[in-house]
């Protein structure tokens, strides 16, 4: 009876085993292929990481981030793993699956591991130290035996050994940053060192300037909160740049640049600073030089040398003319400024009355000074109303086109192509035309802003190292454009202090334009509702931390018309933007977490939709109901299937951009008569030659 029971539990046991041994088996493989399809998603992320990787080195100018590189490293490790896995398995059979059951669930978790460090990458790239091309600055050629004096002092300083810390001060508008720009390029021309031009602005901060100087020599602090460790990597790269000069333009308070990280010595990293305050050149510097406005006949030279008349003005016009240059009180904005605006006009009654204006605006003061320069440049805003080369209604659109360039940080170059883009879509162009003039018609007017010199043009290489041709707006021309808009325009762009929205108090019912660009938003609490019934344009593009917008914050903007929210980390958006039936432009490109849109049916104005680079794997409800899009980005990865018929009541389309991997019939798009631009992937050669 004992044997027998021995044996009964022992054939029991045996059964159990089995059992458990054939689920385990089961659960192997269930996991096993869980695995595989889990590590395929990371393969294909893993490769176009390493897509845009080598793309942006084959600049010569970008490295791979260090956390990039390690994290291509341990996906390669678990793809490793993965496939000795599946050759033990196909090997040994049923022994593999027993003795190795919890590996796959290991994996798993690894590779989740690695998915969600890829969301926090941030960039991809840095710049190279030592490697960025000995760009000159464009600037304008100075007049004056004083500003070629301040230019050999300089240079003679920085030669002489025995001066680290060179100070150049003077009023708003005077030249200092001209003067800046060309030791730079001589610089550039007779060191063998590193410069390095940093503008500082007015909305400084120690972790902005770092993160500058950083992008320039190719530091790494992405993630790294801490100033202190920032300091001490920004100065070791330093440190190791013998014979460098560090110039920063537009200081406006007392920098301890030992708290940023830079050694400033003679024999390592020497220090140039432009500022408006005495005081701060005092604190900063050891020699300290002051850039003077022009004498009457150097700011003629400067003001004839600006007006590029080859035929050249009567004595009477001329002599007026002079009259109007010196009332820009010496100083060279002021000059290349009202010189522009005058460009092309020889009539002596032209002359006259432009000189009887200006003096009635200057009057009360003795010519000089920042309250001269201001109304100096809001006389030549004005002027563009009366501009002689303007049709219809152009001369407001030219003014409206100029403020929206104060929407953006100050000391900014702001991409050309992206400002046309924006004019579209503010409806600041003609909206009857093709959108091919629409871009002329852009262009034409930032060439017009330039030559009356309210714009700066200049050139930025991009990412690849391609010329990218830009503009930029002087500080005090923005503050000008501002004032103008004062109660009308909230802009705290490229203010990274800025952690929060502005409190409900400080937003005026006036407001017509709000701009955070660039900041440091990172919430926008429920219960945030600010009363705007005028609002229509609200920039939030480049908050690159901002992650949660309450559902309250967009309650009470009834007329919003422009939301951008490009470039930052939303995951959701807010339910309550589904009632805004006013909304023209809804912005999302880059928006890398974003996964669902809500329905967006009822957005019966909705004229241009991007949604590029976001996460999202459909369409959002509604798109294929709306009536009037123009323009429509969808170049999402994530995005496979197009529904059917999407585009039958999207007649009036100009712009499509569908992702490479998503094919799409001619059948499908072919109704789109008015369709200009069309960037993606047809199913056949025949649908190709048809589009």
């Amino acid at each position: 009876m004992l044997g027998e029971s021995v044996l009964s539990k022992f054939v029991d046991q045996t059964a159990d085993n089995a059992h458990n041994n054939v689920k385990s088996v089961k659960d192997f493989e269930l996991n096993l292929n869980a695995l595989q399809r889990k590590l395929k998603s990371l393969g294909a992320k893993a490769s176009d990481v390493e897509e845009e990787i080598k793309n942006s080195e084959l600049s010569g100018r970008k490295k791979r981030k260090r956390e990039v590189d390690e994290w291509l490293e341990q996906v390669r490790s678990i793809e490793k793993k993965v496939v000795e896995l599946r050759a033990r398995v196909e090997s040994e059979g049923f022994a593999t699956r027993l003795m190795d059951g919890d590996l796959p669930v290991t994996l798993i978790d690894e590779v989740d591991t690695l998915v969600e460090q890829s969301r926090n990458f941030g960039k991809l790239v840095l710049d190279v130290c030592g490697s960025r091309p000995r760009d000159k600055l464009v600037t304008n050629v100075m007049v004056g035996e004083a500003f070629n004096e301040n230019l050999e002092t300089v240079s003679k300083l920085l030669e002489s050994g025995e001066v680290s810390r060179i100070g150049v001060y003077g009023m708003g508008g005077v030249g200092k940053t001209t003067l800046a720009k060309h030791i730079h390029n001589r610089l550039l021309q007779d060191s063998q060192g590193r410069v390095i031009w940093v503008t500082v602005s007015q909305e400084f901060s120690v972790t902005t300037l770092q993160d500058k100087i950083a992008c320039l020599i190719g530091v790494d602090l992405e993630g790294v909160d801490n100033e202190d460790i920032r300091a001490a990597r920004l100065n070791t790269t330093l440190s190791r740049m013998k014979n460098s000069v560090l110039i920063l333009d537009d200081v406006w308070e007392n920098i301890d640049l030992s708290k940023v990280g830079c050694p400033i010595s003679v024999e390592c990293c020497r220090l140039i600073i432009t500022t408006r305050s005495l005081e701060v050149c005092r604190q900063v510097c050891q020699e300290v030089i002051q850039v003077e406005i022009l004498h009457h006949h150097e700011a003629w030279e400067l003001f004839n040398e600006t007006l590029r008349n080859k035929i050249g003005l009567g004595s009477s016009a001329e002599e007026i003319a002079r009259s109007v240059a010196e009332l820009c009180g010496g100083l060279p904005l002021a000059i290349v400024t009202m010189a522009g605006s005058m460009r092309g006009n020889r009539a002596i009654h032209t002359w006259r009355k432009a000189y009887v204006e200006l003096r009635e605006r200057v009057s009360g003061n003795d010519g000089r000074g920042y309250d001269n320069v201001y109304k100096v440049l809001r006389y030549s805003f004005d002027r563009l109303k009366r501009n002689r080369h303007s049709q219809g209604n152009e001369f407001n659109t030219l003014q409206h086109c100029f403020l929206h360039c104060a929407l953006y940080p100050e000391d900014i170059e702001i991409n050309r192509e992206r400002l046309v883009t924006e004019f579209i879509s503010g409806g600041l162009v003609d909206e009857r035309k093709t959108r091919r003039a629409q871009v002329e018609q852009g262009h034409s007017i930032l060439d017009k802003l330039v030559n009356v010199n309210l714009l700066e043009s200049c050139v930025v290489p991009n990412d690849f190292g391609r010329p990218t041709e830009c503009v930029k707006m002087h500080d005090l021309v923005r503050g000008m454009a501002l004032k103008i808009r004062e109660g009308k325009y909230m802009v705290r762009a490229g203010d990274l202090s800025l952690k929060e929205i502005p409190k409900e108090s400080e937003w005026a019912k006036d407001l017509e334009k709000v701009s955070f660009m660039k900041s440091g938003i990172t919430r926008i609490k429920e219960g945030m509702s600010p009363n705007c019934p005028k609002l229509s344009t609200l920039l939030l593009c480049g908050n690159h931390r901002l992650e949660f917008i309450a559902n309250s914050f967009l309650s009470r903007m009834p007329v919003l018309r422009t939301l951008d929210l490009c470039g930052t980390c939303i995951t959701v958006l807010p339910n309550s933007i589904c009632a805004m039936k006013n909304l023209e432009v809804l912005l999302l490109e880059s928006c890398h977490k974003l996964e669902n849109v809500p329905n967006l049916g009822e957005m019966k104005e909705l004229r241009e939709l991007n949604l590029s680079k976001t996460a999202i794997k459909e369409i959002p409800q509604g798109v294929g109901e709306l009536f009037n899009p123009k323009f429509l980005a969808m170049k999402a990865r994530k995005l496979k299937m197009l529904p059917r018929g999407l585009f039958l009541k999207l007649g009036k389309l100009q712009h499509l951009e569908l992702p490479s991997r998503t094919p799409l019939a001619f059948e499908e798009i072919k109704n789109l008569k008015g369709l200009e631009e069309f960037i993606g992937r047809m199913t056949d050669v025949n649908g190709f030659n048809s589009l």
